[in-house]
């Protein structure tokens, strides 16, 4: 079962690259009938780093879908905290960074080309083409500055994001490098063997 989110998402910063959004409404139910509530966290990402060569717009939004910290395993929390008391925030961003999350490509929801322009007034930022793993071209928004990709993130991709929750079965079944985004949701909210990133 899934639900859809009201609207009202809050917002943290998690470092000078990471936001992190949640709202009530975001959650999964899992096979025992448990409920795990969610949040999305939104990483500017620079390729040039990996690309190994400079790019005017090397900028790109990853965003994955985490457990929120009060649906943590308590063991999982132990693991991946350096803090014996972790803010919300400090936690977030270990569980993000020790075991990334079930990735979601934001930019599928409403097509960079498809925006009738009106996310090109929130920031700078060019749209390529790219291929997938699975060789399937998408669409896939460039920012010219780490500010840039994050205005845009507080500005549309976060205005946008509860849509995922609307298919969100659907990204929980895709198969990951282990299992799937069920798999891991459910590790990190019940403990029991996931390996980290």
């Amino acid at each position: 079962m899934t639900l859809i989110a009201d609207g009202s998402a809050h917002l943290l910063s998690l470092d000078k690259r990471t936001l992190y959004a949640e709202d009530e409404g975001w959650r999964c139910e899992l096979e025992d009938g448990s409920k795990v509530d969610l949040g999305i966290v939104f990483e500017a990402v620079d390729l040039s780093r990996t690309l190994g060569f400079e790019e005017e717009y090397p900028f790109v939004v990853e965003a994955a879908i985490v457990p929120r910290p009060e649906a943590l395993d308590d063991e999982v929390v132990l693991e991946v905290s350096e803090e014996e008391n972790p803010s919300r925030s400090a936690l977030i961003f270990d569980i993000y960074r020790h075991y990334g999350g079930v990735p979601v490509n934001i930019d599928a929801l409403q097509p960079a080309r498809a925006s009738c322009g009106a996310s090109a007034f929130v920031t700078d930022q060019v749209v390529r083409p790219e291929k997938t793993a699975s060789g399937q071209t998408i669409e896939v928004r460039h920012f010219r500055t780490v500010e840039d990709a994050l205005t845009f993130t507080r500005e549309f991709y976060v205005f946008i994001s509860p849509i995922v929750f609307e298919f969100l079965d659907y990204l929980l079944d895709q198969p990951l490098g282990q299992g799937t985004g069920w798999d891991m949701i459910r590790r990190l909210a019940g403990g029991g063997g996931l390996v980290a990133k």
